[in-house]
């Protein structure tokens, strides 16, 4: 039985979100997401071809999760 050690630890989403902006001072990676997350919800309602189902407290909790599970852990 060969054992892999785990050499990475995983990092939580509150750490994660707490990181700051390296070169940038007082920025944080939840000042960026907040953002990127405010423009997308608000391309949204101003694309035609798309409906808004959600509010704008439920899309930025449900875009923070996409964006951990889908490239930090």
């Amino acid at each position: 039985m060969d054992l892999i050690p785990i050499t990475k630890i995983k990092i939580s989403k509150a750490d994660w979100l707490s990181q700051a902006i390296k070169y940038e001072e007082n920025y944080f990676i939840r000042d960026v997401v907040h953002e990127m997350s405010h423009k997308t919800y608000r391309w949204i309602i101003n694309n035609e071809d798309m409906i808004v189902t959600v509010d704008f407290d439920s899309f930025k909790e449900k875009f923070i999760n996409l964006l951990y599970t889908k490239y930090v852990r």
